[in-house]
């Protein structure tokens, strides 16, 4: 059950932050004045999910995905 609990987990989050990541969403975003890190609010958008995205492709290949018989 906590195998299965954690494949949902994973999957749901890689979706969610796709999701934010490629959907009309990111237009709210595309603004030049706010500054974060002095990148334009639209790039930090992009790199924070990409960023985010990776995290959790890197957690989830080293806790389940990884293993040679996880298939």
């Amino acid at each position: 059950m906590k195998n299965r609990r954690s494949t949902v987990f994973f999957h749901a989050t890689i979706i969610f932050g796709l999701i934010m990541l490629e959907t009309p969403i990111v237009l709210l975003a595309n603004n030049i004045e706010p500054m974060i890190f002095g990148l334009p609010l639209l790039v930090f958008w992009v790199l924070f999910w990409w960023l985010f995205c990776t995290i959790i492709f890197l957690i989830a290949y080293i806790k389940k995905w990884g293993k040679k018989n996880s298939i």
